[in-house]
């Protein structure tokens, strides 16, 4: 069950514990994956599942006390572990992550800073709001830190603090009436599935609830992808559960065009959970 947004960034921190040998050690690494309640951090230690250790991020200088999930992926110095803050309320990555409670459908998911104080947020963007910054590559909203608004642009980097915007497609205004309005925008959105890898493709639309794009690859109804839309290769993109709701032939006999659904949050088992191993 997720209740907090995942940034895919790399941020500098050190992990200090003791190992299987009772040797205590402090390492400094990163971590790949961010979210309010955890991450995924690599490590060349051998962490066990249930070890707890202390994790600071070297940005903030903020540190918590962590659990560790288990191992993902990888082996010796470049194995890829779970963790899970046993504080969550410690706002270790100083970074404001929307509460999810299952009711939010946004267009995009965006990792934003003010560009008068550098606050940093996970902001959830509705189909026009998408459009404005897709336009101008920035967005006017209400900073809670400046207590103003001022204008937000999408970060590169945690570690410099730099919000470094990126030019994007100019979007043609086109809503049709429907429950979610539907605007016609061409926005790159990175797709990807266990079973049949990350693919990065274009929007033929997007609404609150979801949107449409087209794919050489043959996937069911119903079938469960994640998807971080906007999608920036190098950037801080979020990654958020769909479904594959419509599917018909496109132009050409070896296209499919997809209308996909965002899942709610709370009830969206991530698709790249943990594997756990037992330690033998």
């Amino acid at each position: 069950m997720r209740t907090s947004d995942r940034i895919f960034v790399e941020v500098p921190i050190s992990i200090t514990g003791t190992d299987p040998a009772g040797r205590p050690f402090e390492e400094t690494t990163r971590a790949l994956v961010l979210s309010r309640r955890g991450a995924r951090v690599i490590s060349r230690e051998p962490l066990a599942t249930d070890q707890i250790l202390t994790v600071r991020c070297l940005a903030t200088g903020l540190e918590t006390p962590v659990r560790v999930l288990g191992p993902i992926m990888g082996k010796g110095e470049a194995c890829h572990y779970g963790l899970a803050f046993l504080k969550p309320d410690v706002n270790v990555w100083g970074i404001k992550f929307p509460q999810l409670d299952g009711t939010e459908n946004p267009a995009g998911r965006m990792f934003l800073a003010c560009s008068n104080c550098h606050a940093q947020e996970v902001v959830h963007l509705d189909v026009f709001e998408l459009e404005v910054f897709l336009a101008n590559t920035c967005i006017s909203r209400y900073c809670s830190q400046c207590h103003t608004s001022s204008l937000w642009m999408r970060i590169t980097s945690v570690d410099a603090g730099i919000a470094v915007a990126r030019p994007a497609t100019k979007p043609r205004h086109t809503v049709q009436e429907r429950k979610s309005p539907r605007v016609t925008l061409n926005v790159a959105v990175c797709i990807r599935h266990p079973a049949h890898g990350q693919e990065i493709a274009t929007t033929e639309n997007v609404s609150r609830g979801g949107f449409r794009f087209k794919t050489e690859k043959d996937l069911p109804i119903g079938t469960i992808i994640e998807v971080a839309l906007p999608y920036s290769p190098g950037a801080s993109n979020i990654f958020t559960p769909a479904r594959i709701v419509h599917k018909e032939l496109g132009i050409g006999a070896k296209t499919f065009a997809y209308g996909v659904s965002y899942v709610p949050s709370p009830v969206a088992r991530s698709l790249t959970g943990l594997r756990i191993m037992q330690s033998k």
